[in-house]
Protein backbone atom coordinates (compact mmCIF):
# COMPACT_ATOMS: atom_id res chain seq x y z
CA UNK A 1 0.00 0.00 0.00
CA UNK A 2 1.21 3.15 -1.07
CA UNK A 3 1.11 6.36 1.67
CA UNK A 4 1.05 10.03 -0.18
CA UNK A 5 1.52 11.92 2.42
CA UNK A 6 3.66 10.09 4.68
CA UNK A 7 5.75 8.95 1.71
CA UNK A 8 6.19 5.13 2.86
CA UNK A 9 5.08 1.92 1.68
CA UNK A 10 2.98 -0.58 4.11
CA UNK A 11 3.51 -3.94 3.06
CA UNK A 12 0.13 -6.10 4.55
CA UNK A 13 -0.23 -10.17 4.23
CA UNK A 14 -3.62 -11.33 2.53
CA UNK A 15 -4.78 -10.67 6.00
CA UNK A 16 -4.35 -6.97 6.26
CA UNK A 17 -2.22 -7.57 8.93
CA UNK A 18 0.64 -4.61 8.54
CA UNK A 19 4.29 -6.70 8.07
CA UNK A 20 6.55 -3.20 7.51
CA UNK A 21 6.84 -0.05 6.62
CA UNK A 22 9.41 1.40 3.98
CA UNK A 23 10.39 5.40 3.97
CA UNK A 24 10.52 6.72 0.96
CA UNK A 25 13.42 9.19 0.12
CA UNK A 26 12.04 13.05 0.43
CA UNK A 27 12.30 13.74 -3.64
CA UNK A 28 9.65 10.99 -4.45
CA UNK A 29 6.03 13.06 -4.01
CA UNK A 30 2.71 12.19 -5.48
CA UNK A 31 3.31 8.27 -5.32
CA UNK A 32 1.01 6.81 -7.93
CA UNK A 33 1.84 3.03 -7.27
CA UNK A 34 4.25 0.38 -6.00
CA UNK A 35 4.79 -3.55 -6.17
CA UNK A 36 6.86 -6.24 -4.84
CA UNK A 37 9.17 -7.76 -7.28
CA UNK A 38 10.92 -11.24 -7.45
CA UNK A 39 13.98 -10.19 -5.85
CA UNK A 40 12.22 -8.09 -2.63
CA UNK A 41 12.68 -4.95 -3.60
CA UNK A 42 9.83 -2.64 -4.49
CA UNK A 43 9.06 -0.55 -7.88
CA UNK A 44 7.10 2.79 -7.75
CA UNK A 45 5.75 5.14 -9.74
CA UNK A 46 6.45 8.56 -8.34
CA UNK A 47 7.29 12.56 -9.42
CA UNK A 48 10.62 13.28 -8.55
CA UNK A 49 10.19 16.95 -7.30
CA UNK A 50 14.22 17.47 -7.39
CA UNK A 51 14.29 16.36 -11.16
CA UNK A 52 10.92 17.69 -11.99
CA UNK A 53 9.77 14.49 -13.50
CA UNK A 54 8.12 11.39 -13.36
CA UNK A 55 9.65 8.22 -12.52
CA UNK A 56 9.50 4.95 -12.25
CA UNK A 57 12.32 4.12 -9.16
CA UNK A 58 13.53 0.57 -7.38
CA UNK A 59 13.75 1.04 -3.81
CA UNK A 60 15.30 -1.52 -1.58
CA UNK A 61 13.85 -2.35 2.18
CA UNK A 62 15.48 0.80 3.63
CA UNK A 63 13.84 3.00 0.94
CA UNK A 64 17.08 3.44 -0.73
CA UNK A 65 17.19 4.29 -4.50
CA UNK A 66 18.76 0.98 -6.46
CA UNK A 67 17.74 2.20 -9.93
CA UNK A 68 15.02 4.25 -11.94
CA UNK A 69 13.81 4.79 -15.45
CA UNK A 70 13.32 8.32 -16.02
CA UNK A 71 15.23 9.08 -19.52
CA UNK A 72 11.36 8.38 -21.50
CA UNK A 73 10.56 12.08 -22.86
CA UNK A 74 6.73 10.25 -22.90
CA UNK A 75 6.68 8.95 -19.33
CA UNK A 76 3.89 11.43 -17.36
CA UNK A 77 1.28 10.24 -14.85
CA UNK A 78 2.56 6.35 -14.90
CA UNK A 79 -0.73 5.46 -12.40
CA UNK A 80 -0.24 1.87 -12.03
CA UNK A 81 2.14 -1.42 -12.21
CA UNK A 82 1.91 -4.92 -12.96
CA UNK A 83 4.77 -7.29 -12.85
CA UNK A 84 5.71 -10.71 -14.11
CA UNK A 85 7.71 -13.38 -12.35
CA UNK A 86 10.53 -12.17 -14.33
CA UNK A 87 10.74 -8.98 -12.91
CA UNK A 88 9.45 -7.38 -16.24
CA UNK A 89 7.25 -4.15 -15.42
CA UNK A 90 4.03 -3.40 -16.88
CA UNK A 91 3.58 0.51 -16.59
CA UNK A 92 -0.10 2.21 -17.38
CA UNK A 93 1.58 5.97 -18.32
CA UNK A 94 -2.24 7.72 -18.13
CA UNK A 95 -0.35 10.73 -19.41
CA UNK A 96 0.31 9.52 -23.18
CA UNK A 97 -2.69 6.86 -22.93
CA UNK A 98 -0.14 4.10 -23.81
CA UNK A 99 1.63 1.16 -21.71
CA UNK A 100 4.72 0.68 -21.67
CA UNK A 101 7.23 -2.52 -20.85
CA UNK A 102 10.28 -2.04 -18.85
CA UNK A 103 12.58 -5.22 -17.77
CA UNK A 104 13.84 -6.13 -14.40
CA UNK A 105 16.78 -3.12 -14.84
CA UNK A 106 13.63 -0.23 -15.45
CA UNK A 107 15.27 -0.27 -18.96
CA UNK A 108 12.79 0.38 -21.85
CA UNK A 109 11.52 -2.32 -24.34
CA UNK A 110 8.79 -0.59 -25.82
CA UNK A 111 5.38 0.82 -26.00
CA UNK A 112 3.08 -2.73 -26.06
CA UNK A 113 -0.33 -1.21 -26.32
CA UNK A 114 -0.91 2.21 -27.91
CA UNK A 115 -3.14 5.43 -27.12
CA UNK A 116 -4.98 3.91 -30.97
CA UNK A 117 -4.60 0.07 -29.77
CA UNK A 118 -6.55 2.15 -25.82
CA UNK A 119 -9.00 4.29 -28.02
CA UNK A 120 -7.30 7.17 -26.47
CA UNK A 121 -8.66 6.09 -23.05
CA UNK A 122 -6.22 6.76 -20.05
CA UNK A 123 -4.81 3.88 -18.43
CA UNK A 124 -5.26 3.81 -14.66
CA UNK A 125 -5.15 0.36 -13.07
CA UNK A 126 -3.20 -2.94 -14.66
CA UNK A 127 -3.35 -6.63 -13.75
CA UNK A 128 -1.07 -8.97 -15.60
CA UNK A 129 -2.15 -12.80 -15.48
CA UNK A 130 0.86 -14.48 -16.28
CA UNK A 131 -0.94 -17.78 -16.67
CA UNK A 132 -2.88 -16.83 -19.85
CA UNK A 133 -0.25 -13.87 -21.08
CA UNK A 134 -3.26 -11.20 -20.59
CA UNK A 135 -3.20 -8.05 -19.26
CA UNK A 136 -6.14 -6.39 -18.34
CA UNK A 137 -6.20 -3.16 -18.11
CA UNK A 138 -9.04 -0.54 -16.49
CA UNK A 139 -9.29 3.07 -17.43
CA UNK A 140 -10.53 6.43 -16.09
CA UNK A 141 -13.74 5.85 -17.24
CA UNK A 142 -14.61 2.55 -15.51
CA UNK A 143 -14.66 0.35 -18.45
CA UNK A 144 -11.99 -3.07 -18.83
CA UNK A 145 -10.25 -4.00 -22.24
CA UNK A 146 -8.03 -6.96 -22.22
CA UNK A 147 -5.18 -7.77 -24.48
CA UNK A 148 -2.92 -11.03 -25.25
CA UNK A 149 0.57 -10.21 -24.02
CA UNK A 150 3.37 -12.31 -25.60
Amino acid sequence: MTSLHTRQLIQLDAGGDELGRVRLPGDMDTVQHAVQSPTGTFIVSHYNTQLNQWQVSEVNTEGRVLCEFNRCPSLREPEHIAIDSQGNIFVANSGYSHILLLDAQLVLRRVIIDEHQLNDKRPRRLYYNEQSAQLIVGFTDGSVAVFAVL
